[in-house]
Order: C-alpha cells, then structure tokens, then sequence
C-alpha cells in the first residue's frame, strides 16, 4: 500500500510538471511602452466607476482623471454627479458630499452599498445582501426587497438606471429588475444567467431604446418588442453607440452589433485580459504579461505594444489613461 502511494504522488507529481502554462506571445510587437507618469500614490481598491488610493485619493473614469476630493478612511467612491461624491464603506454606512467636502446625506445600510444611481433626492442603490432599495433622502427608505443571497461576486457590480417613472436594477443573481416608481411594485423579472457564483451584472447601459446588460456567462438586448441573448465567456465587456465587444477569457474579442449579430472576432491566443476601454473611436485591451492590443472599430488596424514589465498590479483606466500601481501611461 505504502509503494501504491509513493507511485500514485510521482505520478501526480509528473502530470503536474508536465502541465505548463501557456502565455501570450504576440508574433510581432509594434513598439514598447514605458510609463509617462507616476502618481502619489498606488490603487488599493477599484469599481466600475472608480479607483482608489492608499492616500484616499480617487481616480474617476468618465469625468477628470483625478480629483482634489478625498475619501473617509475605508470608504470606496460610488458615484460623481452634479458636484457631489457618494462614497460607502463595507458596514452598510453611505454618505454624500459637496464639492467643498460637506456632508449633505448620510445613512446606515443593512449591508454595504455596492451600486448607486442618484436622480435629485432620490436614491436607487443595490446592497451587498442583494437587497434593491428605493430612497429619498428627504422621506427615507420608500421600497427594499431582498432576493437570493449571492455569496460570491466581483468588483464589476453594474449601477441601477433611473428610466422615466421606473429605475432598472442590476442584482448580484443574474436579473434585471425593474421598479415601478408610481406604485412601487416590481413590473418586470428578468433572468439574465443562473450561475452559482460571480453572477452579478457586471454591465447595464441603455443604447437606442434598448437595455443591454451583461453577466459573466451571457449578454442579453431587452428591447419593447422582444428579447435576444448569447452565451460567450466574458472576461469584460465594451459598449458603443453602434456595437458591442466582448473579451472572452480565451484570448477571443467579439464585435456584434445590437442584436447580437457576430460582426468581426479576433482571436489573440493565451492572452488574460486586464483592463479593457473605448476611446476616440479605438479599442484598448491591456494584456497581463505585458502587452497593449490597439485596434480600431472593426478589428483590422491592430498594433501590439510592449511593457517593460507584466501589468500585475492593480489597474484602472479612465479619462484615455491606464493606472496600474502608482504609474500613469497616458493613451494620446
């Protein structure tokens, strides 16, 4: 019994060994890249939205790329609108500021806050207990439903959408649910993907009168008159006016219109995609051993460039920069 062992872990031991990794290796490479700044300190933390530093600092990814404002120790930034930063650490505490760093709104959540739209008064946020809560900061809570517990998910947490007279949540469940703001009841339940774990919406926008939303496993179109999906393995997912790119986990980049028709694809083999953006009508990948994959629109003008080193540490992009670390590679 004791030899059957030895030989069962040699065995185990060889297979392993024999198993390598298999990384991207670009045939060519169109240039090599350094960072062309650096900043005061390094991201700790990162949504959909934005990045944070260890000095508190943020990083936003649509508006400035940096700003003078900064965050209450172990609070992470939700939202930027109007002059006001809504920031929420992990004990369900939220809070609002002004510009000139006043409090204008706080409150205590059951759970954390993980996803936040603000219309006015009004608060339409999604909690880490995958409640979805309707508030008003003058008359307070006016709806909360809790649904099933989603004990796993990613950073990639979708924010609600205010629409006329309802407000679209994303949940950590794989649904979309949407809220009727006259009679505060739910009008419509849809699944998105079932999976047991990391199922939240990582993508929710609205293009042409379309809701397009995203798991991990499945983007869907909801439009008034039907409703289309596909299944792809996403590692992240970029939306125009015009088309949708998906990045599978395979290395894949996928181009399909709003219908999910499959327009280009473009497969770049072993690559582990980091970070991903659109912008001035280019596509940026960051690749994780050290590579940006440019293209443009179609996915035929590709040029590949070359890190002096992986992209291992955290990463953010916003506002045509990559963040990884304390270092700044500015896109133009």
């Amino acid at each position: 019994m004791k030899h059957f062992f030895i030989t069962l872990f040699a065995l185990i031991f060889i297979c392993a060994c024999g198993t390598k990794r298999q990384y991207f290796e670009p045939a060519y490479i169109d240039g090599e890249l350094n960072h062309n700044g650096s900043l005061k300190a390094s991201i700790v933390d990162w949504n959909l939205f934005s990045a944070k530093l260890s000095n508190n600092q943020i990083i936003l990814k649509d508006t400035q790329a940096t700003h003078d404002f900064k965050l209450d120790k172990n609070y992470i930034l939700l939202a930027y609108q109007d002059g006001e930063f809504t920031e929420a650490d992990n004990n369900g505490n939220l809070k609002i500021y002004n510009s000139a760093h006043e409090e204008t709104y706080s409150y205590k959540f059951d759970a954390a806050v993980i996803g936040i739209a603000l219309n006015g008064d009004d608060l339409a946020l999604v909690l880490a207990n995958n409640s979805i809560v309707f508030a008003n900061r003058s008359l307070g809570i006016k709806f909360i439903q809790t649904l099933t517990p989603a004990p796993a998910q990613d950073n990639r947490v979708a924010n609600p959408i205010f629409l006329d007279n309802v407000i679209i949540y994303p949940t950590l469940d794989g649904k979309i649910m949407v809220l009727s703001k006259d009679n505060l009841k739910i009008v419509k339940d849809i699944v998105v993907s079932a999976e047991n774990f990391f199922n939240n919406i990582i993508h929710l926008s609205i293009r042409n009168n379309q809701i397009i939303a995203a798991s991990a496993k499945r983007v869907i179109i909801i439009d008034p008159k039907r409703t289309i999906y596909q299944d792809f393995d996403i590692k992240d997912i970029a939306v125009s006016d015009d088309a949708i790119f998906i990045f599978e986990k395979n290395g894949n980049i996928i181009k399909t219109d709003h219908n999910l028709r499959i327009l280009e694809q473009k497969k770049f083999d072993f690559a582990i995609f980091t970070k991903v953006n659109l912008y001035q009508n280019h596509l940026y990948a960051f690749e994780k051993t050290g590579y940006l994959i440019k293209s443009d629109l179609n996915l035929k003008n590709i040029q590949i460039f070359k890190f002096s080193d992986p992209v291992e540490k955290m990463s953010f992009m916003g506002d045509g920069k990559f963040y990884y670390g304390n270092r700044i590679l500015d896109l133009q």
